[in-house]
């Protein structure tokens, strides 16, 4: 009697102590999902994570990432379907300004593309630690020399691997690696040579790229140029261990555009960089990078928290000094909308205005082709992008739109498109397998999810 009664009494005594509901269905989810792996189980115990009234929303988002992975291993495209419409719902009743940073606020309004980057949650996620110790490293170091030298550590561990089973040299396999990306990357070139070549024939095709490489050259916003030049004023070599960073930008021009840099303990550093030359002292929280520009212009660097920096080119930054004195808001109001619907337990937020959405998904066709398309399908009313980090990132896609039936027929062209895509390309037919597309319940949006696990993660990393 008392060997029989003694395991329950010791998971009794380990069980969880005051557990909510929550973390008791998830907790039994994972056990069925990895441990004795049952799928109706896991299913089950899921789906009650989701129907709980919680502001616990990680462990939602994680109960959705594991379900759209288990339905879409059962086949179960309706399944699918509902968790995707219910990511945007689920644990955000109670809704918090807290995921965007205090500092966007005195952005400019004519800025209408923006992005939050959590570096502490990306560099924490399971996901890249099983990627690679080194992963968070490759992804946020400043110095060019130091990813490539992850980069090779890592293929060759991977080659290594692979080698051990096959029972040949590490480096016949890493050479075959090597050999296979840059044939993927000769035929991507070559396939999209083809597209240019028949829809505008060889001279006009060489003279878009002409076009297009000096549009690249002249537009790169200032978040994608002097993060780095920023870090390294403060003496460092990585992005690591910042906070977070956020930018945004017009996307008529984004060189209209400013960056805010969220790094712990930051005053210290900012002083020893004017020690040293890299910073020069404007005035008190105000300061310029020395010897640098941007479009043609200095580039300021403004504490507008305490451990916050926005960081502007000349001509962009005094109504930002000014709404900051004066703590007011200017940060464009339909795009801080949309970004704080996205919910906050995201490791990035991306969001666009409508004015954003359609004139970069449409402004670079003609007239015409614009003209009946925009009359065809849902105006969009911006875009949500939510990436999230565990063991496996999951980016949700929500494009809101004023109509429901034309957003049903833009669905099913998407996924017809992309079912002809992966027809033509066997590598792309792989990765798509991997996207999901659905109506939201109120039929007023486009929804899209893709979930990526350490081994595709690896692969994108290592065998791009």
């Amino acid at each position: 009697m008392f060997v029989a009664w003694l395991p329950f009494a010791l998971l009794a005594a380990f069980a969880p102590a005051h557990e909510s509901a929550v973390h008791k269905h998830h907790r039994k989810g994972v056990h069925c999902m990895d441990v004795i792996e049952r799928t109706d189980c896991a299913i089950e115990q899921f789906e009650e994570v989701l129907d709980q009234d919680t502001r616990e929303r990680e462990l939602v988002t994680d109960a959705m990432v594991r379900l759209l992975r288990l339905y879409r291993k059962a086949g179960d495209t309706e399944g699918l379907s509902n968790v995707l419409r219910r990511y945007w719902d689920v644990g955000t009743a109670r809704q918090s300004r807290g995921h965007l940073p205090y500092g966007m606020r005195f952005f400019s309004p004519e800025l209408d593309v923006m992005f939050v980057a959590d570096i502490a949650k990306i560099r924490e996620a399971p996901l890249l630690k099983k990627v690679g110790a080194q992963t968070a490293e490759f992804i946020f170091t400043c110095d060019e020399q130091t990813r490539a030298d992850i980069g090779m550590t890592q293929r060759w561990r991977r080659a290594e691997r692979i080698a051990s089973t096959r029972g040949v040299p590490t480096h016949q396999v890493y050479y075959e690696a090597m050999d296979a990306r840059r044939v993927r990357r000769e035929k991507a070139q070559a396939r999209q040579r083809e597209r240019d070549d028949s829809r505008r024939g060889k001279a006009a095709a060489a003279k878009n790229d002409k076009k297009k490489k000096d549009h690249e050259e002249s537009t790169a916003p200032i978040f994608s140029e002097m993060q780095c030049e920023l870090a390294k004023r403060l003496g460092q070599d990585s992005l690591i261990g910042w906070k977070r960073m956020s930018g945004a930008a017009s996307h008529q021009n984004y060189r209209r555009s400013m960056l805010l840099a969220e790094i712990p303990g930051v005053r210290p550093l900012i002083d020893k960089a004017v020690r040293d030359g890299g910073l020069r002292t404007v005035e008190d929280d105000h300061w310029v990078l020395t010897d640098t520009e941007f479009a043609g212009q200095a580039v300021h660097v403004v504490r507008v928290d305490l451990d916050q920096l926005l960081i502007a080119r000349e001509d962009m930054l005094a109504p930002a000094l000014v709404a900051a004195r004066k703590q007011k808001r200017r940060m464009n109001k339909e795009l801080e909308r949309l970004a704080q619907q996205v919910p906050r337990d995201s490791a990035m937020i991306f969001a666009m205005t409508q004015a954003a959405v359609v004139g970069t998904g449409f402004g670079g066709m003609r007239d015409g082709a614009s003209t009946m398309l925009q009359a065809l399908l849902p105006k969009p009313k911006g875009l949500q992008v939510s990436v999230s980090t565990a063991d496996v990132a999951g980016v949700f896609t929500r494009v809101p739109t004023n109509n429901a039936v034309k957003g049903r027929m833009l669905v099913n062209l998407v996924q017809t498109v992309l079912e002809g895509q992966a027809q033509e390309d066997p590598e792309a037919a792989r990765w798509l397998e991997n996207l999901d597309i659905a109506e939201a319940g109120d039929r007023r949006a486009l929804l899209a999810a893709y979930l990526v696990d350490s081994e595709q993660m690896a692969k994108m990393l290592w065998d791009g």
